[in-house]
Order: structure tokens, then C-alpha cells, then sequence
């Protein structure tokens, strides 16, 4: 079989898996009674993110083994993020309107918008060292410890009883899916950009980040088609958060990762644009509608045939 149809494979392997264990832990999280905002920022946002999680450690395994992989872990980061605040915002918002509370858009957007300038300051010699890696996981450890100080009980009651070790046993089945077929990914995505003649990091953008964001957009497509809109967008927000800050500094933290100067000079600064440009969109009092969603899908469109036409 192909690099190609095996990366394909992995990919789509990745969606079954986190598809499986983020339900279980909705479930879950919901027996709780926790709240859809925070079980959109925290728990779905690092349930989705697994798959460049699982990514970013393998490809840094891999080049503790003597094959460079970096290009892999910033490559798909970035490309998820951005295939997230476009394509998954931008379905979902389509059929249905999206919005969020003022003092949610004022402290989760001046945290995205930091995590994307920490990114690219520590990007801008070409390199992520450790101490860089373990300062990225520091600044979300404190987010996400913030986040659970603001937490509050959802007053929705459970319609019918669930079973708390029958979804566990889900939970750890699709964390077994994503690590399995994240090494697909990996492996045949080097391969690949090989093959091709092109870097890692596009294959990491165009392919694997955007196939890594399936599982954010099936997740915020439902939530927003069921008038659940705080959890479509709170998943958004909170995934690239994390898919900024937590693989790329657990990569980094394992081994220095390098970092392609075109990422720096075009890719990290229109994910900072892009990302500011979704903000603005909520602060409408409507948040954000139809016509804006189909906007965020031709931008991403445009940036990918430039991509592909500077490979």
C-alpha cells in the first residue's frame, strides 16, 4: 500500500478513535453536571487534540532516533489550528449561529492570541529548545488551572442514567486507536514529503492538520446543529490553545525542534490574523453568522492553493 493511502489510513483512524473517546468523556463529563462551556475548553478541546498530541510525540521519537521529523510536529500544530478557527468554525457556523459571552471572547481570546505570539517569539531563531517547550506547558498548566478555578455546575439534568466504567472502557479504547494510528501518520507522512519533494511542514499543514481537525469539526458541527454553541465554540477556542501550546512544547521538551523559517515569516503570523479576525467576529452582538462562516471557508480555501502553489 502507498505512503499515500496509508497516511489516509492514519488519519482516518485518528477520527475513529478520538470520535470514540470523546463521547465517552462528554458522557462523563456531563453525569458531572459540568458546564458546556468548560466541557468545550477543556475536556472535548484536549480529547479532539489528542490526535497532534500523539503525533508530536512520535515524531519526536523519531528524531531521537535519527530521522528528522520537526517539520511534522510544528507543521501539523499549526495546520490544525488553522483548519479549526476556518473550516470547523466556519461548517458550523453555517448552520447555525455561533456566539459567546463577552467575558469568555475578552479572557479566551487574549489567550489564544498570546499562545500564537509565544509561539512565534520562541520561533524566530529557528529553533524551539526545551526550556522553551517546558515554558509553553507552564503557560497552559496555568490557563487550564485558572479555567477549572472558573468552572461552574451545569443545571441541565442527565435524561437517562450512564454508565461510568462502560465509558471509561471507551475512553482508553480510543486513546489505544489514536496512539496505534498516529504512527501511521507520522511514518507515512516523512515518506510522503520525500516522495514529493516537498517539506515536511506542508505535508503537516495541507494533509495531517487539517485531517487531525476532523474531529473538532464533527464535535462543533453537532454541538452548534443542537443550539449547543458554547460548546462548538469553546471546543475551537480551547483546541488551538492547546494544539499551540501543549504538542509542540512536550515535542520540544523531548527533543529541540526546528522550525522552518517560512512557518515564522507566513504560516504562524496568519494564524495570529485569522484568529484575530474570528474575535471580531464575535464581538457582534449576533456573533457569528452565516455569511462570515462562508468567509472563513474561502480564506482557508485561498490559503491552501497558495500552499500548494509555493510547495
Amino acid at each position: 500500500m502507498s505512503a499515500f493511502a496509508l497516511l489516509i489510513l492514519g488519519i482516518i483512524g485518528l477520527w475513529l478513535g478520538t470520535e470514540i473517546l470523546v463521547r465517552a468523556a462528554i458522557n462523563i463529563a456531563q453525569y458531572y453536571q459540568l458546564s458546556q462551556i468548560f466541557i468545550g475548553l477543556s475536556i472535548l478541546a484536549i480529547g479532539t487534540d489528542l490526535p497532534e498530541l500523539v503525533v508530536a510525540i512520535n515524531a519526536s521519537i523519531q528524531t531521537i532516533n535519527g530521522i528528522e521529523s520537526s517539520g511534522v510536529i510544528v507543521g501539523t500544530a499549526i495546520g490544525s489550528g488553522i483548519g479549526q478557527i476556518s473550516v470547523a468554525l466556519g461548517v458550523s457556523g453555517y448552520f447555525s449561529y455561533l456566539i459567546i459571552t463577552k467575558d469568555q471572547l475578552k479572557k479566551e481570546g487574549v489567550v489564544l492570541l498570546g499562545s500564537i505570539v509565544l509561539l512565534f517569539l520562541f520561533a524566530l531563531d529557528g529553533r524551539i529548545d526545551r526550556i522553551e517547550g517546558i515554558s509553553m506547558l507552564l503557560v497552559y498548566l496555568i490557563y487550564y488551572i485558572l479555567l477549572l478555578g472558573r468552572q461552574e455546575k451545569s443545571d441541565v439534568k442527565q435524561k437517562q442514567p450512564i454508565n461510568i466504567y462502560y465509558n471509561i472502557l471507551f475512553l482508553i479504547g480510543g486513546i489505544l486507536i489514536v496512539i496505534f494510528t498516529s504512527e501511521l501518520v507520522v511514518d507515512n507522512g516523512i515518506q510522503l514529503a520525500e516522495r514529493l519533494g516537498v517539506s515536511q511542514s506542508f505535508i503537516g499543514i495541507v494533509l495531517i492538520g487539517l485531517g487531525t481537525s476532523l474531529p473538532e469539526l464533527a464535535v462543533s458541527l453537532n454541538a452548534a446543529i443542537k443550539g449547543a454553541s458554547g460548546l462548538s465554540v469553546g471546543n475551537i477556542i480551547g483546541s488551538n490553545i492547546f494544539d499551540i501550546l501543549v504538542p509542540i512544547g512536550i515535542g520540544a521538551t523531548i527533543t529541540p525542534i526546528a522550525v522552518d523559517f517560512d512557518l515564522v515569516k507566513i504560516d504562524i503570523p496568519f494564524l495570529f490574523v485569522l484568529s484575530a479576525l474570528v474575535l471580531l467576529f464575535f464581538r457582534k452582538k449576533k456573533g457569528l453568522q452565516k455569511k462570515e462562516a462562508v468567509s472563513l471557508i474561502i480564506i482557508y480555501m485561498l490559503y491552501v492553493i497558495f500552499k500548494i502553489g509555493t510547495a
